[in-house]
């Protein structure tokens, strides 16, 4: 099976739910976590769970500037996350269409990038998770606990997991 494209530049086009500038921010907060984990483009990565793919990630290299601005970890592995997660459910013929509210237990809505998606029909929600640098027992367990999370929305709209570890990079993704 070829590698699945994952082009962290194409995030600079933005999405119904991302704009081109947010896209951007996205790319190049994954683009130091990686470099920071001594990867360079293109790397694969390799994916699991509800989509099963080897993945090539493909980044432009971070700037001295950009290292010194994504130098709060945490955050940066989070945006990082959204990044990767927002190109790899457009493989699932989905898109981030709306950024969710806080508190609802989940970070983005889920739609098709060719319909409308009014009064929520045919949305999922998504929640993401980013690991700097850990295993497939620490991404396992990351997301058991961000299925959890997501249980205050359940309803009769699906909730979409995607779990990001940049350390060798893996990414697991799991729908329920």
């Amino acid at each position: 099976m070829s590698p699945v494209p994952l082009v962290l530049g194409d995030l600079g086009n933005g999405r119904k739910g991302i704009t081109p500038a947010y896209g951007q921010t996205l790319a190049e907060a994954a683009s130091v976590c990686l470099e920071e984990q001594g990867h360079t483009s293109p790397t694969e990565m390799q994916v699991s769970g509800h989509f099963e793919s080897p993945g090539k990630l493909e980044w432009n290299i971070p700037s001295d500037q950009s290292r010194r601005c994504w130098n709060d970890d945490g955050f940066a592995t989070e945006q990082g996350a959204y990044g990767i997660a927002a190109l790899l459910v457009e493989h699932c013929g989905l898109e981030v269409v709306l950024r969710s509210k806080k508190k609802t237990g989940f970070d983005f809505w889920l739609g098709s990038p060719n319909e409308d998606n009014t009064l929520f029909q045919g949305l999922a929600r998504l929640e993401v998770s980013g690991i700097r640098n850990g295993d497939a027992s620490t991404v396992d367990a990351r997301v058991r606990q961000k299925l959890k999370q997501t249980n205050p929305s359940d309803g009769k709209l699906p909730a979409i997991v995607v779990v990001v570890e940049f350390g060798s990079p893996i990414v697991k993704i799991v729908e329920k």
